[in-house]
């Protein structure tokens, strides 16, 4: 499953209050709904999750991450994603909207 992370920027981190994914999905279930695409593939960016702080609203946060594994990318064929951390271009409270409903 692909991990979807809300962040907000401390210095030079991605800092996830709460240390939680807000969500996850099968990368297939992720790509049009949050325009993700290899292009928006981060390398050598980190996100720091911190579960001793409490989870913050969608609109308190700036940045979308979503995270992937070799095991999320195994069942698609004909894919030019890698294993890492994808930039989304919607902000967090449009992907709750469009995830959660």
């Amino acid at each position: 499953m692909a991990r979807v992370w809300f962040a907000r920027r401390e210095g030079e981190q991605w800092v996830v209050p709460g240390g939680r994914p807000a969500f996850e999905a099968p990368l297939e279930q992720l790509v049009f709904k949050l325009d993700l695409g290899p292009q928006r593939w981060l390398p050598g960016e980190r996100i720091h999750p911190r579960p001793d702080e409490q989870r913050a609203a969608p609109e308190q946060l700036q940045k979308v991450i979503v995270e992937t594994t070799p095991e999320d990318l195994r069942s698609l064929t004909f894919t030019t994603f890698q294993a890492g951390l994808y930039d989304c271009p919607y902000s967090p409270r449009e992907v709750a909207r469009r995830i959660g409903g």
